[in-house]
């Protein structure tokens, strides 16, 4: 476009662009509600029922085993009298041992002998009981005088048991035994049995 001089030609507007920046407009927007906060659950024991014992159970009685007695032997003669009676006709550790061994009527009975332990040892005894009427043991009348038919002596230390049975010539037991306790300086040193046949 021309211009004349002295003449001015308004100036086209210019369009002048304003651009307007979006303003934030807050906008509510909903928020995931707060957790409230609770104390986790403790674990309360729930109470247990009082154990109820179980009663035990029942144990069957085992069978007690009642000992068999061991028989007893049958001996052919009982023992009538089993004595101990003072000395003073033998010397100290002199033992002497008189048997007197009878039928039923009180006669003596011969072939019969005594089996003599001291103190868990046996003795030597080689006697016999003699047959028919028998003999005293002391010559004289006393408190200790008793028929015998078989006597032996014994020489050695007199403390301790003295164990007395009646034995067959075999060396049988025929009788039951009588145990005599002797101590070191006791003068009844003298001892004294009678079996009679049963």
């Amino acid at each position: 476009m021309a211009s004349d001089a002295g003449t001015s030609i308004p100036a086209a507007p210019t369009a002048t662009l304003v651009v307007a920046m979006p303003t934030a407009t807050e906008t509510a927007t909903a928020l995931p509600p707060t957790p409230t906060l609770t104390s986790a659950p403790t674990d309360t024991p729930t109470p247990q029922p009082t154990p109820t014992p179980s009663p035990l159970p029942t144990v069957e009685p085992t069978a007690t085993l009642t000992p068999v007695p061991s028989p007893t032997p049958t001996f052919t003669f009982i023992l009538e009298a089993a004595e101990k009676h003072p000395t003073q006709s033998l010397a100290p550790n002199v033992v002497r041992i008189f048997l007197f061994v009878a039928d039923q009527e009180g006669f003596g009975l011969e072939g019969y002998s005594l089996n003599v332990l001291h103190n868990g040892a046996e003795l030597a005894v080689d006697r016999l009981s003699a047959a028919g009427l028998p003999a005293l043991t002391r010559g004289e009348p006393s408190p200790y005088t008793r028929f015998t038919n078989m006597n032996v002596i014994f020489v050695e230390a007199q403390a301790g048991t003295w164990r007395v049975q009646l034995v067959d010539g075999n060396g049988v037991a025929v009788g039951p035994a009588a145990e005599f306790e002797l101590t070191a300086d006791e003068i009844t040193r003298e001892l004294y049995v009678r079996y009679q046949q049963q």
